[in-house]
């Protein structure tokens, strides 16, 4: 077979290829962070289909006796939109093709709880259950948009070949609990669903924080997605003022997590001040101040990282970095690290790849880009102003790393 047929072949492959609906239905509800799975026997992890609060509840609780009632209470080419009895709200069908699965999605919330469910709670649970379920609910998503619902039904018609009839239940067998108050006597599940929850906001929180020490911008906004699930209690939410408070406590936490990555202090210090004035001045606290700090904090690191250099080059770059306008040469910066020049030379260029005089010229050439846009100052003055006292040398290396004159890259950068 020649290529040209092979590559031929190929590409009719891809472009027959059939996108599986089950898959865009997942990927729905983690845009919408909302989890799924598929309820088949032997229903192996099916205690945590509502992140653990019936296993919580009921240490006891029958799960093998649940699938099956799921399985059997979910009628065949059905979308069932049902509402359990702590105002859980999920949405199950039966899979085409695949006996005995059930595909459940869920759960989320539509808002506060009604003052109905806490009596519930209360009488069964008592003041201290009611407060453990609350911190439970602290934890799961509030979907207030109705684009969800259309893009389930569009995805979930498309699968069945058909426009598939759709059931709301509240009484949905399966999901009406009685719970055994025998186990409400015990103080075990006042602490452990609060507990539980406190773990998943917490490795929750960590997988941002991790995610921007290491400069990762899209796997911190993807985890700053899923951490959106948790509401905190109400604490940040409501008043400028908390909402200030909210942005307060994550320009802490990012400031602190880019620290281990060799940031310096100084330019930690630059974006956390920024953002803490930012925030003091606000008259309103928009979303994207949230999503757009933590892209910020991503690229500082990115930036300004020096990690993977030894101390005695993360000090000579720090020092660098910071004095542009001072005499640097050779022989004092490797005092300063009480080695000699010539291994400070053979050092910086073994772990950087450049010399440490072109670092030299490539940093104040980068300031001097910043000044040339910033204010009116002589081409003259500018080369002054990072240390360099001959303009013509200035204007040498200046077009050696930027590919245009100082005067040319002023004209085409300068605010307007």
């Amino acid at each position: 077979m020649t290529q040209w047929h092979e590559r031929n072949n190929r590409k009719k492959e891809r472009c027959t290829m059939r996108v599986d609906p089950l898959q865009i239905l997942t990927k729905l509800a983690a845009v919408q962070n909302i989890p799924t799975r598929r309820v088949t026997p032997p229903f192996e992890g099916l205690e945590e289909f509502d992140y653990g609060l019936r296993r919580s509840l009921d240490p006891q609780f029958d799960w093998q006796e649940f699938g099956q009632l799921l399985l059997d209470s979910t009628p065949e080419n059905t979308l069932l939109l049902v509402e359990g009895t702590f105002e859980l709200h999920f949405a199950l069908f039966r899979i085409p093709d695949e006996k005995n699965t059930v595909f459940l999605i869920g759960p989320w919330t539509v808002g506060p709880r009604t003052q109905s469910a806490r009596k519930w709670v209360r009488r069964y649970l008592g003041e201290a259950g009611e407060a453990a379920v609350q911190e439970y609910y602290n934890g799961v998503k509030i979907l207030e948009a109705s684009d969800f619902y259309g893009a389930l039904r569009v995805v979930v018609d498309t699968m069945f070949g058909c426009t598939v009839p759709v059931q709301e239940l509240k009484e949905f067998l399966p999901f009406q609990f009685h719970p055994d108050t025998r186990y409400f006597h015990e103080p075990e599940f006042q602490k452990e669903i609060p507990v539980t929850m406190l773990e998943q906001r917490y490795e929750s929180e960590n997988r941002i924080l991790d995610a921007v020490a290491r400069g990762d911008e899209e796997a911190a906004i993807e985890a700053m997605h899923q951490h959106s699930r948790f509401t905190y209690g109400g604490r940040f939410e409501g008043t400028l003022y908390q909402q200030k408070n909210k942005m307060i406590v994550l320009n802490t936490l990012l400031r602190k997590a880019i620290e281990p990555s060799k940031v310096h202090p100084y330019y930690i210090d630059a974006i956390s001040s920024k953002y803490s004035r930012i925030i003091e001045e606000a008259n309103e606290v928009p979303n994207e101040m949230m999503w757009q700090m933590t892209r910020d904090y991503c690229a500082y690191v990115r930036r300004y990282s020096l990690k993977e250099y030894s101390p005695a080059v993360q000090k000579v770059m720090n020092y660098v970095n910071l004095n542009v306008a001072e005499p640097l040469t050779l022989k004092s910066l490797a005092a300063m690290c009480f080695i000699s020049p010539s291994y400070l030379s053979a050092l910086f260029k073994q772990e950087t790849g450049s010399t440490l005089i072109d670092y030299i010229n490539t940093q104040r050439v980068n300031r001097a880009a910043q000044l040339l846009v910033q204010n009116n100052h002589t081409i003259a003055a500018v080369a002054e102003e990072v240390g360099i006292l001959d303009v013509n040398y200035f204007t040498k290396i200046f077009k050696k790393t930027l590919g245009v004159t100082p005067t040319r890259y002023r004209r085409e950068h300068k605010e307007k």
